[in-house]
């Protein structure tokens, strides 16, 4: 068993600020912080009995189980699943039997928690509770536990009116019963004809999280606190962010144009439709990444030879750099990630489809194997890989996005991917624009977007004087 971590010093005074307030509070640190090493450090510091932590199944083994054994070597480290023994660990835990449980949010959401009372319950990830509308918001706010950490670099999701479901867990004194009223002290708003008053922004940002008994946040470049002048990986080399625009091939083109004219093309002999904005927008999406086909049946998707400027790119990124080099490709498209794979397969290369497609066990699998250089290329789902999953950064220091998320938050968590502690080389960030399309006008309203959530995640300066 390795040597329990030494927390950094900057993460002792987080433990310690945690521990003084009994163990609940918000964790909002950028990947690659050590969150996971705080929260466990807390209970250790505590001497919490039973430890409860949802968490994505991407972590389980690799981050949490490793961690607490690593700093707990007398610790048990349970699963909580579907499976049999998954069944009886649930029995352990409303029976409020000693250890750490770990559960997926997807399972956590499917149970119901009324009458269980961890003494320390922490939500990895906390921001997948952001819509309070959704069934894991539901189900966490039935969850009654002695003390809550919640956890995430990306805290209230796309939108500044996500905070308010996760304060409803960890400070529920602070979020208050009434959604409405919370709104109404905090938040901007407008009305809009068809969906009555939505949010629009924050009043006066940073101001819900400097209203937070504990509310901490380390940036990656950035000032953030007394430790990190210029941020907690300025000792890290700096990652550089390379555009490479391409031109669709003439029938791309083609049927790009037409379909933004006239939002139908014929694709050999069936038409491809789109009867509202939302679907034309997914339509101009996977023409930009590849000439789309489509079934009798109406059924879109990517034949392994079909016309891709971004395919070409690729291989010429691939070759401008050294044979062998790993790297990390990423797509919001699954079915385009399946091509993308096979074409590398097929030009000799290794390469694994990291997607829904595949178990958590093929997962975990090809990370050993993309770690130890038997995998050159993880070719991934944004949304499948956006959260979690640590170790890639070991090896690679390249990606290349062939097209992002529409989910902002789901984009930053990919970039951390590689861009993490454990990194040893500058990362290079390839972004494969298509001309005069929707690629560049997507482009800027994520990064718009972005600048405004950062404003609300920051704790607002102390008046001068």
């Amino acid at each position: 068993m390795d040597a329990p971590l030494t927390p950094y010093p900057y993460q002792q005074k987080d433990i310690e600020q945690l521990v003084a307030n009994d163990g609940t509070g918000i964790i909002a640190t950028q990947v690659g912080g050590g969150k996971t090493l705080v929260a466990i450090e807390v209970a250790k510091h505590l001497g919490t009995r039973v430890n409860f932590v949802i968490a994505p199944k991407g972590t389980h083994k690799r981050a949490w189980e490793k961690t607490i054994l690593r700093q707990i070597p007398s610790a048990e480290v349970k699963y909580v699943n579907s499976s049999k023994k998954g069944q009886e660990v649930f029995s352990q835990l409303e029976a409020g039997e000693a250890g750490w449980y770990l559960i997926s949010p997807e399972f956590f959401r499917s149970l119901h928690w009324a009458g269980i009372e961890p003494d320390l319950a922490v939500f990895d990830e906390v921001h997948r509770a952001s819509n309070r509308k959704s069934k894991t918001a539901k189900m966490l706010h039935t969850l009654k536990a002695r003390r809550r950490i919640g956890m995430s670099g990306t805290l209230a999701g796309n939108r500044v009116e996500g905070f308010w479901a996760i304060l409803r867990w960890v400070y529920p004194e602070v979020a208050g019963r009434s959604f409405w009223a919370w709104v109404e002290t905090y938040c901007a708003t407008k009305m809009d004809y068809w969906a009555g008053k939505v949010v629009v922004g924050e009043k006066s940002p940073g101001a819900i999280v400097s209203g937070l008994p504990v509310y901490i946040r380390h940036l990656k470049r950035e000032k953030c606190c007394e430790f990190h002048q210029e941020g907690m990986d300025a000792d890290l080399p700096n990652m550089m962010t390379v555009e490479r625009m391409v031109s669709l091939s003439a029938e791309q083109k083609r049927i790009y144009k037409k379909m933004e004219k006239d939002l139908f093309v014929f694709l050999d002999e069936n038409p491809l439709v789109a009867e509202v904005p939302v679907a034309t927008r997914i339509r101009l999406r996977q023409i930009t990444l590849g000439t789309p086909s489509i079934t009798d049946d109406g059924d879109v998707y990517f034949a392994d030879d079909c016309k891709s400027s971004k395919i070409d790119e690729l291989f010429s990124i691939i070759e401008d750099h050294p044979e062998g080099e790993p790297m990390l490709i990423l797509t919001h498209s699954q079915r385009f990630a399946e091509v993308v794979s096979n074409r590398l397969r097929q030009k000799g290369h290794t390469a694994f489809e990291w997607s829904g497609k595949a178990s958590q066990r093929q997962r975990d699998e090809a990370l050993t194997q993309f770690i130890g250089g038997n995998i050159q290329f993880i070719v991934a789902v944004i949304s499948a890989i956006g959260e979690g999953t640590d170790g890639l950064q070991e090896r690679a220091s390249v990606m290349v996005w062939l097209s992002k998320d529409d989910n902002r938050l789901l984009n930053e968590q990919a970039m951390g991917r590689l861009d993490r502690r454990g990194q040893k080389r500058s990362v290079i960030s390839y972004e494969i624009l298509a001309e005069d399309t929707y690629d560049e006008g997507q482009l800027s309203r994520l990064i718009m977007d972005q600048l405004a959530m950062n404003q609300s995640l920051r704790l607002q300066e102390p008046p001068q004087g």
